[in-house]
């Protein structure tokens, strides 16, 4: 009789699991996690850096990402969770405000937590980044050595590519910066106007050879070697300010307004099924035609 009774409590616990009241995995518990599971194998992992800013919060590109992994989890159906907040930050490195990692680092850290996801049954994994140019290089590695050494293929989305492609314009980008800290418990970083005193850059020789390469076009992060040639050169801090908290506030809610709405373009549930259907076609088609001559793991030892 006993053990029937622990049999049917065993059941009525396990059909009994709480209501989600967040998409964020680490604050889900475990029968969360796995009904979760369940219903989709997507999670977003956002991935940025702390680099000097100027006036601006040192941990905004990594701010901005999560806000977007957010919004995506709560438009698909899945979840998301802490990435990699100082990535390779490239050259804002002469701060003391930025957190140098190098690009292989990051993503050999990425690579560790794809593979736990994976073994999870997390499947479709998004990663995200914005407002951060150097990402592709620790990123972009991810998804390519992970897809050759699993052979289950991962997704980057770099956010500053899509806002162009979805015609955002600077002002449109400027209010999600708000509304990824208001979304984020984070909208008191962001400074008001008056908080800092005139922003000053030194006079400095200009660098002519970095500036032809610009204009010629053969600069940026993933093209060549280059630093900023002082701390408040990066986010010099001419942005336009809240008067006041109240203020910051309404900018916060309407950004987060902004960005669920930029998110909602993207059509990501179309992706996340066409992501579906790409790995189907890898795993039915590609890999038992070509499997003796596929890349595995030992490729990147």
């Amino acid at each position: 009789m006993k053990s029937l009774v622990f049999v049917l409590l065993a059941l009525s616990l396990s059909a009994q699991v709480r209501k989600l009241h967040t998409r964020d995995l680490t604050r889900l518990s475990q029968p969360q996690v796995a009904e979760a599971l369940r219903q989709s194998d997507v999670i977003f992992i956002p991935v940025g850096a702390v680099e000097t800013n100027g006036i601006q919060p040192s941990d905004r590109d990594y701010v901005w990402p999560l806000a977007y992994a957010m919004a995506m989890a709560e438009e698909t159906g899945g979840l998301y969770m802490p990435g990699l907040m100082w990535s390779y930050p490239g050259t804002t490195v002469i701060a003391p405000s930025t957190i140098y990692l190098p690009p292989h680092t990051g993503t050999e850290f990425l690579k560790s937590l794809a593979r736990s996801l994976l073994r999870q049954g997390f499947r479709r994994q998004v990663y995200v980044s914005a407002s951060h140019g150097p990402a592709a290089l620790t990123v972009g590695t991810l998804v390519r050595e992970f897809f050759e050494e699993t052979h289950v293929p991962i997704l980057f989305i770099n956010m500053d590519t899509q806002l162009p492609r979805l015609k955002a314009t600077p002002e449109q980008i400027h209010k999600t910066l708000y509304g990824a800290h208001w979304m984020t418990g984070r909208i008191e970083d962001l400074p008001l106007r008056g908080d800092y005193g005139p922003v000053e850059v030194p006079a400095l020789p200009v660098n002519t050879g970095l500036a032809t390469l610009g204009r010629l076009g053969f600069s940026g992060s993933l093209t060549l070697g280059s630093w900023v040639n002082d701390v408040m050169a990066h986010g010099s801090g001419k942005d336009v300010l809240p008067e006041s908290a109240a203020q910051r506030e309404e900018w916060g809610r309407s950004g987060q307004s902004e960005l669920v709405t930029i998110v909602k373009r993207m059509r990501l549930g179309e992706a996340m099924e066409a992501l579906r259907q790409h790995d189907r076609y890898t795993q039915e088609v590609i890999i038992p035609r070509l499997g003796k001559t596929l890349p595995g793991p030992q490729d990147h030892r």
